[in-house]
């Protein structure tokens, strides 16, 4: 189901309006602009073939030297009315859109500001924990450093006795 028919809680009915409007004449444009093309590019075709046709034959365009000069058929009708309805849909559906995008910043504006989807809060947390442990695992790594040093350089694990035990022996103080 496209996301037009359920848009976000942000917008209000006038944007929702609005965007149905642009892009409404997006695609009409693009209809009219395949229509007008469509019937360019057959316009185009039939004149090009009036005025090749009445070249003198050492003047039209041959594909190689000493072949049949080229033809115009149904098939390069029909490629002129596709190419012709193909660059005027594009263009007129290119038009439409720039010229109709000013009605729609204040709805960008909107969504700039929106409420977070379930899934990017999700998104959020998962990498705040993930942070979380990168700190805890570097955390660890720097105490693990710290004990190994002070074993190393013959201190103890307390300071509380400085690093020397008394014995027994000599009276436990």
């Amino acid at each position: 189901m496209s996301r037009a028919f359920s848009p976000p809680d942000t917008l209000s009915k006038d944007d929702i309006r609005t965007m149905a409007d642009v892009r409404r004449s997006i695609w009409t444009a693009g209809f009219q602009g395949l229509g007008y093309g469509s019937v360019t590019g057959f316009a185009v075709h039939a004149v090009s073939r009036f005025v090749y046709n009445r070249l003198p034959d050492t003047t039209k365009f041959k594909i190689a030297p000493g072949e049949v000069p080229f033809r115009f058929s149904r098939n390069t009708a029909f490629l002129s009315v596709m190419v012709g309805g193909a660059v005027g849909s594009f263009v007129m559906a290119t038009t439409a859109g720039k010229n109709r995008v000013h009605k729609l910043h204040g709805i960008y504006e909107a969504g700039k500001t929106g409420v977070d989807s379930g899934y990017q809060s999700d998104l959020a947390r998962a990498q705040e924990r993930e942070e979380e442990i990168r700190e805890r695992n570097r955390r660890r790594l720097s105490r693990r450093a710290t004990v190994r040093q002070r074993l190393e350089e013959g201190h103890g694990l307390s300071d509380s006795h400085g690093g020397h035990w008394t014995n027994e022996d000599n009276g436990g103080n």
